[in-house]
């Protein structure tokens, strides 16, 4: 009995051996799986062929397999591989091996922190900062990797790690590079904004290439050319050795460029909607149509481009008041623009299908009335919390807010229409494809009513000297839309001509200058009317 028990153990024990070793490399605690690649990847830097590599490392890992060394320590291994190399392949080859580190072994960086493993990300993310693109900072990364491995370091400072990152940068892309990474070191890599007129207790905000090519793309630049410039600026930042700047020194040094890489329209454009951060009033941007003329998406392009946080939806301000009024007291508040007139008739009439033309602006007027109110108030709140705003909607019917708003804010609207009406029907059919969950066809059941409305506010904008925009890609209106803003800046910049004189060089012309310069370059197109409020005479 005992010996069949005893053969049993011993054909248990010879199974177990059959199955595959896992081999691990490092201490037994923090031991990582072993890889053949790393194996190959130290022999090619070595020199080795390819076949050679891959045949010594085959021999290590055989060797490993037969006398169960797992886990094994770094060095051993590394020993391990030279004395293998020595036996497979070459006596030089084997030297070189044991001078370099291999890649199975990370190389500490000591700190006043304690220590770290090197890391090529780390690196390759700060050497990103000094200008190079993502490939050429991961390429930078790599050649200091290998750069510290063929000198068979095992451990290096901090301090020796910058200079050896700055041997590399200056020898494969200039001194300048060397300086920019050594200037981000010192400086945590950040340069820090201020306002001209900033309290010595307020902190610096980081400088954001993404806010300056918003700005870019706004003043005209085409998207690679302001990525590119903005990068150019931030490098030329971060090569100074003041690490805190003015927003007026940033809005020079990107003019400059302009000037000289876009030309005097881009530069002077760019200066008028940076001059938009310090008017003296909030500005409001109202662009009114009827539905399915495209007024959110241009709503959005406009605020994106002039760095205005804030859009509202007339149709939310409604929602809003319906919720706090009755369908008893404002029935026409309670429905569409375009069947607001069917609650104006008299108790007990007959609705007809579709009404004359009177009976829908009569109804279309009431509702945007009621709605102004909101409008109105909402207004009147971001004024004295000196707030820009971009509104959108059919209720912003020209002449019905408060006259009073155009006193204390700068108030620009543009009303969007589609002239052709087949092209408007076949907006909402797609819609309605495109979207089930909107009653789209409630839309098409009532398009001349819609068609009625966009031809009343047609002749409302005329009246009060409105621009109206048609025939425009949402690229084009989005581009008229702030030519149309920065042409009524000059009657508000004046508030600030004196101050803003006082601050100028030859780099750098005045806000009213800016405006006259992008009147005189934009002279051989048309310009669009006028709001009645600028046409007033100025003094």
């Amino acid at each position: 009995m005992p010996n069949k028990v005893s053969n049993k153990k011993n054909k248990a024990d010879k199974g177990a051996r059959k199955e595959p070793l896992e081999l691990l490399v490092g201490p037994p605690k923090h031991a990582w799986p072993f890889s053949r690649g790393l194996l190959i990847r130290t022999l090619l830097h070595a020199g080795a062929s390819r076949k050679e590599a891959a045949s010594i490392a085959r021999h290590v890992e055989q060797f490993l397999r037969d006398h169960e060394l797992s886990p094994i320590r770094t060095e051993d291994l590394h020993a391990l591989l030279v004395r293998v190399t020595k036996e497979q392949g070459s006596r030089p080859l084997a030297r070189r091996v044991a001078q370099q580190t291999p890649f199975f072994q990370d190389i500490q960086v000591r700190s006043a922190s304690g220590k770290l493993p090197f890391s090529r990300s780390v690196l390759a993310r700060r050497l990103d900062d000094t200008g190079l693109d993502t490939k050429e900072a991961y390429a930078a990364a790599r050649q200091v990797d290998l750069y510290l491995r063929e000198k068979g370091l095992r451990e290096v400072s901090a301090e020796e790690l910058q200079d050896y990152a700055a041997e590399v940068l200056t020898r494969n892309y200039g001194e300048h590079f060397a300086r920019t990474y050594r200037f981000i070191l010192n400086h945590q890599g950040r340069v820090g904004v201020i306002s001209t007129d900033s309290p010595q207790d307020v902190q610096p905000i980081p400088f954001s290439k993404g806010i300056l090519m918003q700005s870019l793309l706004a003043a005209g630049a085409a998207p690679d050319a302001a990525r590119t410039l903005a990068r150019a600026v931030q490098r030329d930042l971060q090569g100074q050795e003041d690490r805190v700047v003015t927003r007026a020194q940033i809005r020079r040094m990107v003019q400059r460029r302009l000037r000289d890489e876009a030309g005097k329209h881009v530069s002077a454009r760019y200066g008028l909607l940076r001059s938009i951060r310090h008017l003296p009033r909030p500005l409001l941007v109202l662009i009114g149509g009827v539905s399915g003329t495209g007024k959110s998406h241009l709503a959005s392009e406009v605020a994106y481009r002039l760095g205005i946080p804030r859009i509202i939806n007339t149709d939310s301000v409604r929602e809003v008041m319906r919720a706090m009024v009755s369908p008893q007291l404002m029935p026409a508040l309670h429905t569409s623009t375009f069947q607001a007139w069917r609650y104006l008739l008299p108790p007990g009439e007959e609705r007809p299908e579709h009404p004359d033309r009177l009976s829908l602006e009569i109804g279309f007027r009431e509702q945007a009335r009621q709605v102004s109110v909101g409008l109105n108030a909402i207004a009147r709140r971001l004024i004295h919390e000196n707030a820009d705003l971009v509104a959108e909607g059919v209720h912003l019917v020209p002449g019905f807010l408060d006259e009073q708003l155009t006193k204390n804010a700068i108030v620009v609207p543009v009303l969007l229409t589609i002239p052709d009406e087949d092209e408007h029907r076949a907006r909402f059919a797609r819609r309605e494809k495109e979207a089930s969950a909107r009653p789209e066809s409630r839309y098409l059941q009532n398009f001349q009513e819609i068609r009625g409305l966009q031809e009343y506010l047609i002749r409302m904008a005329e009246r009060q000297g409105v621009p109206i925009l048609d025939h425009l890609s949402l690229d084009e209106q989005a581009e008229r839309t702030v030519d149309i803003v920065l042409a009524q800046l000059p009657a508000a910049l004046r508030e600030l001509s004196e101050e803003a004189a006082g601050e100028g060089d030859e780099e750098e012309m005045g806000f009213l200058e800016y405006a006259s310069t992008l009147s005189d370059l934009a002279g051989g197109t048309p310009a669009a009317p006028a709001p009645a409020e600028a046409q007033k005479p100025q003094s």
